[in-house]
């Protein structure tokens, strides 16, 4: 199994596989630099990651560059009921899990992104009439010959939105800026890649009816194309000798989908078979995004702020959680109700010298998801506060005498505790899983670390 190069590992619930929601980049950054700064990024996008952040910011420098960075990020939630005992999950599998920060990959909600990030001149390949500078950042995975880990959760049993699902997903950024007007109008496209393609599922505690209980299944699977890509664009304008930047950026909404297919499967010892099931699931689920932001260098400080509108409330129950079971009742039926939100961040550039300065950064993420007290779902998520601190040092590499550049950063985000309560949630729905609910209370916070170094030439 693990020498796949191109397969879909699921710890899956057999019955259902919801959506689930919200990429690295969201909950922490995609990059370094924006770490430092709380993610307010469209109007600075002064490296790699504008591809992500802002394409058209590419188009701001000449030359080439590579970065290789390393984020690490450690959520510390707790989730308890409210006699102070763990909470069960109960999985449609007939799996039991003690909380849901328990994780079979990794180190419970651990996250660890190792980025390689590029810049090419497009004008030192092809003579143009305009400057063009290409960006591509790319996120890999926890475990290199996994494309995708995806933990799936029937939506009444407890499970985070935003932690604990990004492990072993390969994400790219591809942007590509153009100079319309020399040092003042700056525009680019790009948009966000998934690799999809022919793989397989694993179905890990599937019962066969054997006596081994715990039988490795091997769900055969086609998916339907090579290269996913979401797009997206962005403008930038730089008045003032390009002190003031104005930029805007829209990304468009990001999601793994597999469609419904009926399931082949073969175990170890036994014929192959077909599943008694038509699998469909959806995850990794990001919003449709518009930013707006500006900065401005005062000379040793510069500061940016920006707000993100994200479009929550296109998100939908994944198709096997919407079907019907024997009776034809709908499981869920519906979407969730989320709710569109405001991010609001800022960043604080503090230039110590021409080699080194200082980064501060703040941002406000409300969470998408209403209150779930009363409700037959159970999604984890909290309104946080994120605050970080980096630095940055650049200095000429000797023998190649070229300009390296080494970044740090430190985030910090507090997260907003609250409590469910489940009274009256119970009843019989055909054997499925929202019996025995119980109220509990969430807890914690959150940290993220990274260091980044660069080259240019």
């Amino acid at each position: 199994m693990g020498k796949k190069v191109l397969l879909v590992f699921c710890t899956l619930c057999v019955f259902s596989l919801p959506a689930l929601g919200s990429g690295f980049p969201d909950t922490y950054a995609f990059g370094v630099r924006s770490l430092a700064l709380g993610g307010a990024f469209t109007a600075v996008a002064d490296d790699f990651s504008a591809a992500y952040y802002n394409p058209a910011g590419l188009a701001q420098f000449t030359g080439n560059r590579v970065n290789v960075e390393y984020i690490y990020a450690s959520p510390q939630i707790d989730v308890q009921t409210l006699d102070g005992e763990d909470l069960i999950i109960r999985l449609s599998n007939g799996e039991v899990k003690n909380n849901p920060t328990e994780y079979k990959g990794g180190t419970g909600l651990d996250l660890r992104i190792p980025i390689i990030g590029l810049a090419i001149d497009i004008n030192d390949v092809v003579n143009l009439p305009l400057h063009c500078e290409l960006g591509l950042a790319i996120s890999m995975p926890e475990k290199s010959d996994v494309m995708y880990r995806i933990l799936a959760y029937p939506p009444d049993q407890p499970h985070f939105f935003r932690y604990g699902n990004d492990i072993d997903r390969i994400h790219a950024a591809l942007g590509i800026g153009f100079e319309l007007v020399k040092d003042l109008v700056y525009f680019g496209v790009g948009g966000q890649i998934m690799l999809y393609g022919d793989g397989k599922i694993y179905i890990d505690g599937l019962s066969i009816g054997t006596a081994d209980e715990n039988q490795n299944v091997v769900a055969q699977v086609k998916q339907s194309s090579l290269i996913a890509f979401d797009p997206s664009a962005g403008i930038m304008v730089t008045p003032f000798d390009k002190k003031l930047k104005i930029g805007f950026s829209y990304r468009d909404k990001e999601e793994v989908e597999i469609d419904p297919m009926p399931t082949v499967i073969s175990v170890d010892g036994l014929p192959a078979a077909n599943l008694g099931m038509t699998m469909g699931m959806n995850a990794f689920y990001t919003p449709r995004e518009y930013s707006l932001g500006a900065s401005y260098d005062f000379g040793p400080v510069m500061v940016s702020g920006e707000a993100n509108l994200q479009k929550w409330s296109d998100y939908e129950y994944s198709p096997q959680d919407s079907a019907a079971n024997a009776s034809g009742d709908y499981f869920y039926d519906g979407d969730p109700d989320f709710d569109d939100t405001v991010n609001y961040r800022l960043g604080v550039e503090i230039k110590l010298n021409d080699k080194g300065s200082v980064m501060l950064g703040y941002c406000h993420l409300p969470t998408p998801i209403p209150d779930q007290s009363g409700k037959v779902t159970n999604y984890i998520d909290m309104d946080k506060d994120m605050f970080a601190l980096g630095g940055k040092y650049s200095f000429m590499l000797p023998l190649l005498n070229r300009p390296m550049t080494i970044e740090g950063a430190f985030q910090y985000q507090k997260l907003k505790s609250y409590t469910v309560y489940k009274d009256g949630i119970t009843g019989d729905n055909g054997g499925f899983t929202w019996q025995d609910q119980v109220s509990y209370e969430v807890s914690g916070d959150a940290y993220a670390g990274g260091v980044s170094i660069g080259l240019a030439w």
